[in-house]
């Protein structure tokens, strides 16, 4: 162990000796799901709009293990003070698999949120586990800087699919939309049949990109049609190999338009080279959101998938 991360596990002991003996924290799985559900129910000024917990993605998967959330407890009224949502995924990224945990709704009673970091303790204990929040609320971003969360930011792009001049190139005639479902099963590989899978239950719509020279490999995309500003748009929620087809994104952007009819296309990113760079740039708006994130093997999730973004947008 090298120092830094030493004293890092010291400084977290020492927060953990702060937390009053009185208050515990419990996971939530299925026999105890509809006791958050009434909880949060009756709560007001809660800074997120509730939905029942549900099932998240796919099937069969293990909430004894792995939570819906976990809630505190004041063990002296034996009532619940709060709760944090969290989303959990296996993801198989080159052959690898990965445990990861999206931290979406979160709420503490204000008389014991000056213990909220209990929350992340009780987390932080869990090894071999990439950690993160797509929307974090900024008054507890630095609960996470303490926390030595790594705080990078995350840009969401939206511009103008449609390109009037890419629908005369050769590229253009060279990609094909495959959207029906049974024929986009017999194209995908392993891993990104496990995402179609996980995610076919949820809100999204899913499409292959295929090159009709067979140069490239197929392209799965899946997507969410959304309303921002009043105005409906498609918002990408992952592409399976970004950089294969990043200099046909003119291209791809159209069709997507065409086929959705939709004129405006959002995407969120970390890198540029995570990103679809289309034609647009003078025409798209940008806007920037702080994400921690708790590494694992240096690798941590640059898409939206099993997210709040997925299930409660």
């Amino acid at each position: 162990m090298d120092i830094k991360n030493h004293s890092n596990k010291i400084y977290l002991e020492k927060l953990k000796k702060l937390v009053p003996k009185n208050l515990i924290i419990k996971e939530v799985n299925e026999d105890k799901k509809e006791l958050v559900n009434q909880f949060l129910k009756s709560r007001e000024n809660l800074g997120f709009t509730f939905n029942n917990l549900n099932s998240h993605f796919g099937k069969n998967w293990n909430y004894n293990k792995y939570p819906y959330g976990n809630i505190m407890i004041d063990t002296n009224s034996n009532k619940i003070v709060g709760f944090m949502a969290t989303i959990y995924s296996q993801r198989i990224v080159d052959g690898k698999e990965y445990l990861c945990c999206n931290l979406a709704h979160f709420y503490v009673e204000k008389e014991f949120r000056m213990f909220a970091y209990f929350f992340f303790l009780y987390l932080l204990e869990r090894e071999k586990v990439i950690i993160y929040s797509h929307t974090p609320k900024g008054s507890i971003m630095n609960i996470y800087r303490k926390l030595n969360f790594e705080i990078q930011v995350m840009k969401y792009t939206i511009s103008l699919g449609f390109n009037l001049k890419s629908m005369f190139s050769e590229n253009f005639k060279r990609l094909k939309i495959i959207n029906d479902t049974r024929e986009i099963k017999n194209i995908l590989d392993k891993e990104n049949m496990k995402i179609f899978n996980d995610h076919k239950e949820s809100n999204c719509l899913h499409f292959v990109i295929i090159d009709k020279k067979k140069i490239l490999k197929p392209c799965y995309f899946v997507i969410k049609r959304i309303k921002k500003f009043q105005i409906r748009l498609v918002d990408i929620i992952y592409i399976s190999n970004v950089l294969d087809y990043k200099n046909l994104a003119p291209e791809v952007f159209n069709k997507i338009s065409l086929l959705y009819k939709s004129f405006l296309i959002g995407q969120r990113y970390f890198k540029n080279n995570e990103k679809f760079e289309n034609n647009f740039s003078l025409f798209s708006r940008t806007v920037e959101k702080f994400v921690p994130i708790k590494r694992y093997d240096n690798f941590y999730v640059y898409d939206t998938l099993y997210s709040d973004h997925v299930l409660f947008t």
